[in-house]
């Protein structure tokens, strides 16, 4: 893919939410609008920078950066987790840490719900069962770790609030979450088939 009258613009280092490589870019373009400030208390106006679009070398990708330098699409939040065996499994997680980098904050929350699921049914639990019974699975099963059941009750919690009422959850709350599923699968697939690596 080529970008037709892209230019030079001031490099900026960033990670690339499409491709995930660390890069710095000079290939992009810029849009030049009003700048609204408040200095000293009083609201300035100016002509500025409102945007950058950077072309990621790597991919091709473009990233837009808004004038609070927020990028879209941001980077994946959280990691890659080795050894996951079922691609349902492994798709959701991936989802979920897109649906955070869109700032879907309430869509993270009830993937990580239904990632509990999908990973009973992975490791043997039948499929139909109720929530409550994916999760018993899981912890008679021991695959929630020492003290990691307060982890499987804040996703179950709050994704049965995301899914079950009328609201919406903020970003503190599905970074938490997602952070709690990613600690719980590292637990489940990755760290036992570390020591085949």
């Amino acid at each position: 893919m080529n970008w037709t009258e892209a230019y030079k613009v001031p490099s900026k280092e960033y990670k690339c939410g499409f491709c995930e490589r660390e890069i710095a870019s000079e290939l992009g373009f810029t849009a030049i609008g009003t700048v609204s400030a408040n200095k000293h208390g009083r609201h300035e106006s100016y002509k500025g920078i409102k945007g950058s679009i950077y072309i990621c070398y790597n991919c091709k990708n473009p990233t837009y950066f808004d004038e609070d330098n927020e990028q879209y699409p941001d980077t994946s939040f959280g990691n890659l987790i080795k050894h996951i065996k079922e691609k349902e499994v492994e798709d959701l997680y991936q989802e979920a840490r897109r649906c955070m980098s869109s700032h879907s904050y309430t869509s993270t929350v009830m993937c990580c719900r239904k990632l509990l699921m999908n990973i009973s049914v992975s490791e043997g639990a039948k499929e139909g069962l109720s929530f409550v019974d994916y999760v018993n699975y899981l912890k008679d099963n021991n695959y929630i770790p020492p003290n990691g059941q307060k982890w499987v009750d804040e996703i179950r919690k709050h994704g049965n609030t995301a899914n079950h009422r009328i609201v919406l959850k903020t970003k503190d709350e599905a970074l938490k979450i997602l952070l709690f599923t990613e600690m719980l699968l590292k637990f489940i697939y990755e760290l036992p088939n570390m020591i085949n690596e």
